[in-house]
Order: structure tokens, then sequence, then C-alpha cells
């Protein structure tokens, strides 16, 4: 029910009008002067106050401008007289007054017109306050929930640091805002984390990887920035701070978990051992996917002696003429790396080498380009390093988003092996081996003689290595079943004259000695 206030000095008036609109539905209290209705005003709120104009005391000039301090929303309906209906338009201009009568009112429904119009406006006023506040209320809200969001998608939800594709984008952010100082990460991994798994459970062992993040946080400053990178793994990037220092910070975990080993159900003290492979700008140059490669090289060094280490990348030689060893060198480890990561890969890559050797024999190739094509087979999903194990080792159809992350290999391997001697060539055939003759490939989208010739012939012996190889999730393919396939994709996937010469060597068992080697190149 809505609330009046009805202010005017003439009592019978006031009481006429009064009854008026209580017969019309609406809750009255009456006032015979402005102070009186200002003390009403000040204790409850009213929907609309009708007010005279003249009046002792307090006029409704007054009124109205106490009014609008007191009860902003509630609207004001002036009763005025001829005579003093010049300072009631006066009022009116103001646009603090919905509406006034004249006095005598010549159709007392009048009254109920105007009332009638003026609850209604204050409702709808009201109703829309309402919303108004709502909708700020959920956009505070919304915003809130985005913010949070945001921060989940970055974090990893066991340890809370940030997660492998967060931590590898604040690597590249901090890299490219460092201004040329000297950046340091470190890449962790767990000893013997599947024997506490298998000894105590996953549940445990989600208690151990906490533990861990706790070391890794309790050893660093605010400016450096961890991540989890895998089931046991970790990054840590420490800006401004060289391998040394890095080292130093590893030495303060580890002192961490050796004074806080590790409680286990049965009231023993689990001993946390850790593996460091650490490397900084200085050694690994300025690329974030080179650091990331040198760290990870580092700690592979580490784990194959034994483990519980911190191992340091540092530069092999500073004579010129050892550069394209050196080179060599560090890309070994990296097969070694991803051999250790998905043994599929390494024995993939070996087949793929020997399946494009057939085809560039027997093209007639040059013996540059065939030891261009020995390394690009070899390397051609070297990127695969980047990729997080439970991707790359998920035994059944990746998701559309984990296949758009296994995409990236293509675009990383093409990052590492940049300075290679004849880079032209293995490029070629590495940033290529997944394009398609009709144009339906990627990372590019290119199409037909668009493909160098080099990335065509990958694509064929990537594909037939891929089919003829066993996985968790799938059999191997007969090798002429294989072939078959290869046809049929020819002017679709695959260039139709390099398909044919490839079934056709196959078929025939020819191609030469197929040995591979890398320092070849």
């Amino acid at each position: 029910m809505a609330k009046i206030l009805l202010v005017d000095d003439e009592d019978a008036l006031r009481l006429i009008l009064g009854r008026q609109l209580q017969r019309s539905g609406y809750e009255v209290t009456l006032a015979d002067d402005g102070m009186s209705a200002l003390e009403f005003l000040e204790r409850e709120s009213f929907d609309v106050v009708v007010s005279d104009m003249k009046m002792p005391r307090l006029d409704g000039m007054g009124l109205l401008e106490h009014s609008v301090r007191i009860a902003p929303n509630t609207e004001f309906i002036i009763l005025t007289g001829h005579g003093s209906l010049e300072s009631a338009l006066e009022a009116f201009k103001t646009g603090l007054v919905f509406d006034y009568l004249l006095k005598p009112l010549e159709d007392i429904s009048q009254l109920d017109f105007v009332v009638g119009r003026a609850v209604e406006r204050h409702q709808l006023r009201e109703e829309n306050g309402r919303l108004v506040s709502e909708l700020k209320s959920q956009i505070s809200h919304l915003e809130e929930t985005k913010k949070q969001l945001a921060y989940l998608a970055e974090r990893d939800g066991l340890t809370g640091l940030h997660n492998h594709i967060s931590i590898h984008h604040r690597l590249q952010e901090i890299i490219k805002s460092s201004d040329e100082k000297v950046v340091s990460i470190m890449m962790i991994d767990m000893d013997s984390f599947k024997l506490i798994n298998d000894t105590y459970g996953h549940l445990l062992g989600d208690h151990v990887l906490r533990h861990v993040a706790r070391a890794l946080t309790s050893a660093s400053s605010e400016y450096d920035v961890l991540g989890r990178c895998g089931g046991d793994e970790f990054m840590v990037i420490l800006p401004d701070q060289n391998a040394q220092m890095a080292a130093n910070s590893a030495q303060k975990v580890k002192q961490y978990l050796s004074d806080n080993p590790f409680p286990a159900p049965d009231g023993s003290l689990l001993p946390l051992a850790l593996c460091f492979g650490i490397a900084d700008t200085l050694t690994a140059g300025r690329a974030p996917e080179t650091l990331v490669y040198a760290a990870d090289s580092a700690l592979y060094d580490g784990k194959h002696r034994g483990g519980d280490h911190v191992t340091l990348h540092l530069t092999r030689s500073s004579d010129p003429e050892a550069t394209d060893l050196s080179k060599f060198d560090v890309l070994d480890g990296l097969v070694t790396t991803i051999d250790h990561k998905d043994h599929y890969t390494k024995k993939h890559s070996e087949d793929v080498t020997k399946y494009a050797l057939k085809i560039s024999r027997s093209l007639g190739l040059s013996t540059d380009t065939l030891n261009a094509v020995r390394v690009a087979g070899l390397l051609h999903d070297i990127g695969k390093i980047g990729v997080p194990d439970y991707i790359l080792r998920k035994p059944g159809k990746l998701t559309a988003g984990e296949y758009e992350v296994m995409k990236g290999h293509v675009t990383l391997s093409g990052l590492i092996i940049h300075g290679l001697p004849r880079m032209n060539d293995i490029l070629d055939a590495v940033a290529n081996h997944h394009e398609r003759w009709d144009g339906r490939g990627y990372p590019n989208g290119l199409a037909g003689e668009q493909i160098p010739v080099l990335g065509r012939i990958m694509a064929i012996a990537d594909a037939f290595s891929a089919m003829t190889t066993s996985r968790p999730y799938r059999a191997a393919m007969a090798f002429e079943a294989a072939l078959i396939e290869i046809e049929n994709g020819a002017n679709s996937q695959f260039d139709p004259d390099l398909a044919a010469v490839f079934v056709k060597e196959m078929r025939a068992g020819v191609g030469g000695s197929d040995d591979i080697y890398l320092r070849a190149a």
C-alpha cells in the first residue's frame, strides 16, 4: 500500500482530502504545517508528499528543500491557490516537483489522478533503483568471478603455483621486459616420486607435491615466479639473477627439505630429493625456448648422474671452429631428452629419417641435401620437448585444446634448430612437415608447390611412420595398407608425384643404406 503524507494548514480541507485518498486505497498521514511534516519525513518514508504552499512555521518551498535532502526519492505534489500560483510554478520549474493542483479543486477526483501517477512513478523509480543496484551487484560479482577465473586459469589446482602455460608465458614476459638484464631459470624434478605414489598412494603424493611447493616458496624472493610444469616437475624464474645465484636458491630449497622431512602416515619421515637444472641468459641466450631447453638438458644430466644434483648449464667452448660441433652436442642432448619424455618419438623420428631418405635418393638429391634430410628427420619432432607429458603420453584421442598444444610442436621445432648448418634446408623440412597439398595443414596452411619440397617429402615419411607404428591406443597398420593410404592421400594430403615415388620405392624395397647419423651434417 502506497504511503501519502498530506500537508495543509486548513483543517477541513486536510480531512476531506485525507479521506478521499484513504478511500482510494492509500495509507495517509496528515500534517498541519511544514514543521510537522518534516518530523514525519525524518521518522518514516513516504511515496508521495502532497503539500500546500502557504503554511505557518515552514511553507511548501521550505518543506520541498528539506524533503529533497531527507527523502530524495519521494514524489512532491504542490497544492496552491490562484494567489500563489506564480511561486508554485517557479517551484515546478526546479524539476523537483512532480505536479501541482490548484485550490479549490473543481473535482476531487483530480487528486486521485495526480497522486496515482505520482505513486506509479515513485514505484517505477524504486524498482529501477532496485534493478540498478542488483545489476551493479551482479556486475561486481561477475568482475570478481572473472578475476578469480583468470587467477585459477593461470594456477595449478594442487599447489597454487603457476601452471604449465602460465609459467612459460611469464618467462616470455620477464625476458622481454628485463631490459637485457640477466634472467635465470631452474627446472626441477623430484627423485623417486613414482615410488612414493606406488608405496603410499596418489593422495599422499599430492601432499608431497604441496610440501615441495612450500619448500620452493620458502627459498624464493618476492620477484621470483614459481610454476608446476608437470606431474613432479617445477620451474622457477629468477629475474636479475645469474645461474650461480640460482644455484644458491636451489641449495636453500634442499636445506629446507633436509630440515623439514615429509611425515609419512606410518610416522616415518620421508627425505625428499630434488634434481635441479639451471640455465641463465648469459650462457643460453635470451630466447625463452632455448633457455628452457638448456635448463632441461642440465636437469637430465643431473638425473643421469643419479639425481639429487644441482647442475648448471655452461657454454662448452669459445672456439669458433667448435661452434657447429657444440650445436650438435646440444641437439644430441635434446634428442635424448625427448626420448626420456616419450620413447615413441625417438623411434618415430628414426623411421621418418629412413623413409625420407628413400624418397630423397630416388629424386637424386645432393649429398649435402641428404645430410640435411638426416638431421631434419631426427629433429622434426624435437619441439615435442615443450609439450606437457600428460598430452604427449595420453593413451587416447586428444581433446581439441590438447591438439592445439600438440600442433605447437612444429613452431617450437623450428625455433630450436635455428643456427644449424644448412639451416634453410632443415627448416624447410621441419617447419612444413604438417602442411598438406590441399592447403588444409598447419601451421601456415600452405598448398601445392608453396610447400618446400623437403617439407613435402617429410610429410609423407612422417605419415607412413605414424601409421605403421603401434601406440597404446591403436595397433600399427600393415605396410601395404599404409601404402594404400598414402596413394589415397595423393592430391589431397600429399604431393602426388612424391607419393608415387615413395610407394614405388617401398614396394620395390629399393633405397640404399639408411644409416642415421647426426654429426654428418
